[in-house]
């Protein structure tokens, strides 16, 4: 199966310049600290500020017509948030909610925007993550229409993998419920739910309530492979 569920945007995707503004403090900047489930920003709210995460994991989302969250877009360490402020539309239409303790950095976007405007080596990195960005979620358009459910499921829990610790049973414990693998996936939740049961079957995972624990993550990779 070709490359699919890029779905994170990681260290490596960003350049290290990007990152070298807030780290080494060429401009003012705070660090913050949110909890699981804490709110950075709501929908329709001013949104002047740029974040770039350190560690943990922040969610973009909306809630449509029926009242139901549809999850976009999932951001880990080393991510970029507050680009869109780049629109000329100021007013945020998304909400975004730590689902992991996270430490990020922060400054006001003007300030970022300025820096980069008139330092060419990071406008040109800024740009390419930029791109970088549209492209995975052009990628995610295509892997939602061409690979199953349970692919995209099991090239996501690599995916996972990577951000949490083995236990000393080797084993990977992912602490998401069915819903939250569903959103990540664009798929429904029956569909997961009848992935987990498949991949519990084939004994590459054991089901938990709300997590999931992979105990065979090489047997996984060529699942999704």
């Amino acid at each position: 199966m070709a490359k699919i569920m890029r779905q994170f945007l990681k260290d490596g995707d960003l350049c290290p310049s990007i990152r070298g503004i807030f780290s080494n403090k060429l401009i003012p900047c705070s660090v913050r600290q949110l909890r699981e489930g804490e709110i950075l920003w709501h929908d329709n709210e001013p949104h002047p500020y740029c974040y770039l995460i350190e560690r943990g994991m922040i969610k973009l989302h909306v809630i449509n017509r029926d009242g139901k969250e549809k999850v976009l877009f999932y951001y880990t360490n080393g991510s970029l948030l507050g680009f869109q402020s780049l629109s000329k539309e100021k007013m945020t239409m998304t909400t975004a909610t730590a689902i992991l303790p996270t430490r990020l950095y922060v400054t006001e976007f003007a300030l970022f925007y300025n820096f980069i405007l008139e330092n060419p080596e990071y406008l040109s990195a800024l740009t390419s993550y930029i791109f970088h960005h549209m492209a995975i979620e052009a990628e995610e358009i295509v892997n939602i229409s061409i690979y199953s459910a349970a692919e995209r499921l099991a090239a996501l829990f690599v995916l996972l993998a990577e951000e949490y610790p083995e236990n000393s049973r080797g084993e990977v414990v992912i602490p998401f419920k069915n819903e939250d693998l569903a959103a990540m996936i664009g798929a429904c939740r029956n569909s997961v739910s009848n992935a987990l049961s498949a991949f519990n079957k084939d004994e590459l995972i054991v089901r938990q309530r709300g997590s999931v624990t992979i105990t065979d993550l090489k047997r996984l990779k060529e699942y999704a492979l």
